[in-house]
């Protein structure tokens, strides 16, 4: 097994905490939370404004590629998560177990493993597009998009990758107006070419591109300044915990939502056997659940944040503050907002898809999965901020497990409903049936996590 990298010892705690109340550690979470979830608003932001962009333009098409497309945005997804949390986890260390100046050049060599890894995707794709006998005219128009697709995204990865260092810093403020500037600079583009140029499906490509090539020298410059002077003795070490954090950490993540994509990859198709206004419709859902998801993401990736700045040494008492206060506490929230969900979903997918005569067909579709879907709101939003949080503190593996078993039985259940049961109410009871299953197996492993940590010492 790899030995960790030592570091230069830079801080250690010298008496254990005093226990603090709910109410301060409940402040320290969401005080941190708050440009947290501003940044990831902008990113739900950025993709529901090109649902949105999409579902209003005079041709169908840009928005049905873009559905088909979805599984291929989750490898990528897969990939950029992967590098990116990696790299948030190394840069939360570095606050208390070894220099900052090490997060700058982590996140170059992170970003090279991106280019590297994307670039194959779309090689992979582009051959893929050449050979493969595909008859039917929307899958064949997806695979000639899909190299560009894959490459068009390329920038954003890196950005993100370099966010993600800010992120495990805790300076998300200063780091939000990129990130804002990204997604009006993406969605102008897209928008300009695609209504005034009627450029079709190429309008996303490019916007996709325009926004994070503008901003990504911004963000590095933002995380050089964080970093400080280069300390260049450090290289090796850099090399071996990123290495460590991409085994340990990074490839559970990206696996498992690379096996998230191939469900989808299930999923998308057979809900456009129902016709294709469905796989637009569940793709609206998943845009808003998405959004419904921001503050339990959030939530979560804080509490990982705040524990993994604590440094080696530190007492399990603190550790625990974070965790048995701040999950049990969102969860209950969750709980509340999903309950109150029919009150305001009318209005949620108003935004996306209007009640237009062009769209009708679409909006209907999309109320009938949103209602079908209501309760995967609560369960799924629980079980990614526990999925974040665990990821993070070391059961990514467990992650995966559960992930793995839980998609191959998604996959199975949509297939079975459509080429046995020719049931679309099924195949949505299905869904939810699953997605309560995955949310209460990663409670199990949480309270296996608490556990770990000190059962004695839990809040």
């Amino acid at each position: 097994m790899m030995q960790p990298a030592t570091f230069p010892a830079v801080a250690d705690d010298a008496l254990p905490p005093p226990r603090r109340s709910v109410l301060s550690v409940l402040s320290e979470i969401i005080v941190m939370a708050i440009p947290f979830a501003a940044g990831a608003i902008i990113v739900s932001g950025l993709h529901l404004g090109k649902v949105a962009v999409l579902a209003r333009a005079p041709q169908a098409e840009p928005l049905e590629l873009l559905s088909m497309l979805q599984p291929a945005f989750l490898l990528v997804l897969a990939l950029m998560e992967g590098l990116a949390i990696s790299n948030q986890v190394f840069s939360a260390r570095s606050k208390n177990n070894w220099p900052r100046s090490a997060i700058f050049p982590a996140s170059w060599r992170m970003s090279a493993y991106a280019v590297a890894g994307l670039s194959l995707f779309a090689a992979i794709a582009y051959v893929a597009a050449l050979y493969a006998p595909v008859e039917d005219a929307l899958f064949r128009r997806t695979l000639d998009y899909l190299p560009l697709y894959i490459l068009s995204l390329s920038a954003f990865v890196v950005f993100d990758i370099f966010y993600a260092a800010m992120r495990g810093q805790g300076k998300l403020a200063r780091s939000l107006l990129p990130f804002l500037g990204l997604a009006l600079i993406d969605l102008s583009t897209t928008y300009m070419l695609l209504v005034a140029y009627d450029m079709g499906f190429e309008a996303v490509l490019i916007g996709n591109l325009a926004g994070p090539i503008a901003m990504l020298p911004v963000m590095v410059i933002l995380l050089k300044h964080e970093a400080g002077a280069a300390v260049t003795h450090l290289k090796e070490q850099v090399k071996a915990r990123t290495t460590q954090l991409l085994m340990f950490v990074g490839t559970p993540i990206a696996l498992t939502i690379l096996v998230g994509s191939l469900s989808a990859a299930v999923i998308f198709p057979v809900l456009a056997d129902f016709g294709s206004e469905y796989a637009s419709a569940f793709l609206v859902v998943m845009r808003l659940r998405v959004s419904f998801m921001i503050p339990a993401i959030a939530i979560g990736s804080v509490i990982a944040i705040l524990v993994n700045q604590l440094s080696e040494s530190s007492n399990p008492t603190t550790r625990l503050q974070y965790l048995g206060i701040g999950v049990p506490v969102m969860l209950g929230f969750y709980g509340l907002l999903t309950a109150l969900l029919p009150f305001w979903d009318d209005h949620m997918i108003n935004l996306l898809v209007s009640p237009s005569q062009n769209t009708s067909e679409l909006r209907a579709a999309t109320d009938l999965v949103m209602q079908g879907l209501q309760l995967t709101f609560f369960f799924v939003s629980g079980a990614a901020m526990l999925q974040v949080v665990m990821e993070q503190l070391g059961r990514a593996t467990q992650v995966l497990v559960i992930a793995i078993v839980t998609e191959i039985i998604t996959g199975a259940a949509v297939f079975y409903a459509q080429y046995v049961g020719h049931d679309l109410d099924m195949a949505i009871l299905l869904l939810c049936v699953i997605s309560g299953l995955t949310f209460a197996l990663f409670l199990v492993q949480f309270g296996l996590l608490l556990r770990q940590q000190g059962r004695h010492d839990a809040v």
